[in-house]
């Protein structure tokens, strides 16, 4: 048996011992089968045990300003993609709310990534979704799709679905959102106020923070831009 079947028949029986006790049909089984060679291609082979940063203690350098929002799980529904967030039933609204936020990603309280959007934390996680449409799947007409999705998303998605799938763990996204800063301009004779865009700011800040405590930046932030470093 060579090494991509064993590594298949891996993943099946994993899928098969996660999803036991449940109805599964063989379609939605098929739909994570069939994600082996965009897994192959995309995921990251990382070594987790060099990052040693718990979600707790750093939250405790950063004044306890980070709140989980939810756990990144696989999507045992008909529904095309294999990754989905259980939102807590105390976040929905903050799931949803457009704002500015630092989001911190942990595999098993581990943080393995930090990030900021200004958007909601909704629309983030549906920019990472995008990352599963790569040339190596299909879309629903057969066709494969034409990679034209973010390298960052496609490589981040993977990695996590095949972590998921293969070894069983935990991952969770922490949230801080953070306040509303206005000020105000003249603009054109006529004095408006302007909310900022301060997210920026506030990410290179925990950047810092991490680097202090570890000595580097998270493992799945190798492109990461923050802008005042």
């Amino acid at each position: 048996m060579n090494t991509n079947t064993t590594n298949l028949t891996t993943q099946m029986n994993t899928m098969v011992s996660k999803f036991s006790g449940m109805t599964v049909e063989p379609k939605i089984m098929k739909k994570f089968t069939d994600g082996k060679d965009a897994r192959d291609i995309w995921s990251k082979t990382i070594n987790y045990e060099d990052e040693t940063l718990t979600v707790q203690d750093y939250n405790s350098r950063c004044k306890q300003t980070f709140k989980k929002i939810g756990s990144i799980i696989l999507d045992d529904s008909s529904k095309r993609l294999t990754l989905k967030v259980d939102v807590e039933d105390d976040m929905t609204t903050k799931w949803k709310n457009n704002g500015e936020y630092i989001y911190l990603i942990c595999r098993d309280n581990i943080i393995v990534k930090i990030g900021g959007t200004r958007t909601s934390m909704k629309e983030r996680w549906g920019s990472y979704c995008c990352g599963f449409c790569v040339p190596q799947r299909t879309k629903k007409n057969g066709e494969p799709y034409p990679g034209k999705m973010s390298v960052t998303n496609a490589y981040l998605y993977h990695t996590i679905e095949a972590d998921l799938l293969e070894h069983d763990k935990k991952w969770d996204l922490y949230i801080w959102e953070l306040p509303v800063t206005k000020f105000k301009i003249e603009i054109l004779g006529v004095e408006e106020e302007v909310i900022a865009q301060t997210f920026h700011a506030y990410e290179t800040c925990c950047f810092k923070i991490f680097k202090e405590i570890t000595g580097k930046i998270p493992v799945l932030c190798n492109n990461c831009d923050p802008k005042y470093l």
